[in-house]
């Protein structure tokens, strides 16, 4: 049977570049060699494109190949880029927001992951708390602001939230740029540092809640992992915890009451169809101690593969290994691919 060659793709121009190195590694050691071919496009920080064979995954050995770079969108792909399916592994803006799913949607390729409307959706945390709202799901109250104007955002945080309160950009993932304020100091530098990094950000009030993660994938029917709980080293689940120091604990799966269980499904079901999302994806929830009311918090339809990451975790613990979920993703994306050509073959009366 001839492998299928899958072009994995990693690295880009977002604060997350280092994480997607890990992700990738993580993908490209476990992909089944007897079925597919996988070969190597890194895009490093600076935007050049290189197709490699340096599977090091080590970013100091990978530009050292940047004399070889090309842009796909400026002149044809070199010899070695043509796949029969692509898999962005670009966590961030550049990759994880619909550009590279454009991209691809306008080249006809076959891709791994949501599509380039549900990807900019879940990006941006704004739309897609929009979004939850209008589906009718409960979040933490929160304020959006798209200017830094110090006096403002603090007058307008105390009026409408009070402290504590987490301040994150707005299109931004693995908790970077993401600081907790308990007083009006911290608000401004936290707000300062995640202007830094976005155009927008969210102020969103601190509620006191267990942390809950649940695996979603599938397109038109979707299956819903079992939930896992973080208990984090330190306040909240911050970037040095997640991938310098990994600290964090996990209860994987989590055992919670049967019908809180199934409000944390329902929840995962809408939301994922609220941002239209497809291929797979990680909602992350809140349980509100006392109520154990289920609130959702955000959506990341390129979740981390890494060795600690709950995504392919929460799947393993339901017997589905990290090189059958890869499988079923490959398939997905090939599933959508066919549905948009016969969806353009019906609108042309083909």
């Amino acid at each position: 049977m001839k492998k299928m060659r899958v072009g994995l793709i990693f690295g880009g121009r977002s604060a997350e570049h280092a994480v997607s190195l890990m992700s990738a590694r993580a993908i490209w050691e476990r992909l089944d060699r007897s079925k597919y071919e996988p070969f190597l496009l890194y895009v490093s920080r600076a935007g050049e494109w290189v197709l490699t064979e340096n599977a090091s995954f080590r970013e100091e050995e990978l530009k050292q190949a940047a004399g070889r770079s090309f842009l796909p969108w400026a002149a044809p792909l070199p010899g070695g880029c043509d796949g029969d399916i692509y898999f962005p592994v670009l966590h961030g803006p550049n990759g994880e927001d619909g550009r590279i799913q454009g991209l691809f949607e306008l080249a006809g390729k076959p891709f791994v992951g949501a599509g380039s409307l549900a990807a900019q959706l879940a990006m941006d945390k704004v739309v897609a708390k929009m979004l939850f709202a209008q589906a009718g799901l409960r979040q933490a109250p929160f304020l959006y602001f798209r200017e830094n104007l110090p006096e403002q955002v603090a007058e307008l945080v105390e009026k409408k939230l009070g402290y504590p309160v987490f301040v994150k950009p707005s299109a931004l993932g693995s908790s970077v740029g993401i600081r907790k304020a308990a007083g009006r100091g911290e608000l401004l530098a936290a707000a300062e540092l995640a202007f830094s990094y976005d155009a927008k950000i969210v102020v969103e009030k601190a509620v006191s809640m267990r942390e809950i993660e649940v695996s979603v994938m599938g397109n038109e029917e979707i299956l819903v992992s079992q939930p896992g709980e973080l208990l984090p080293s330190r306040e909240f689940y911050d970037y040095e915890d997640k991938y310098m120091e990994g600290k964090t604990q996990f209860r994987i799966p989590v055992q919670l009451p049967e019908a809180v269980a199934e409000r944390v499904r329902k929840t995962v079901q809408k939301a994922y169809r609220a941002l239209f999302l497809d291929g797979y994806a990680r909602v992350d929830l809140f349980l509100e101690n006392g109520s154990d009311e289920v609130l959702i918090n955000e959506i990341n339809a390129i979740p981390g593969f890494t060795a600690i990451s709950m995504f392919p975790k929460l799947w393993e613990a339901q017997g589905i290994g990290f090189a059958e979920l890869l499988d079923r993703l490959i398939a997905y994306g090939f599933e959508r691919q066919r549905r948009r050509r016969d969806n353009v073959d019906e609108g042309l009366g083909r």
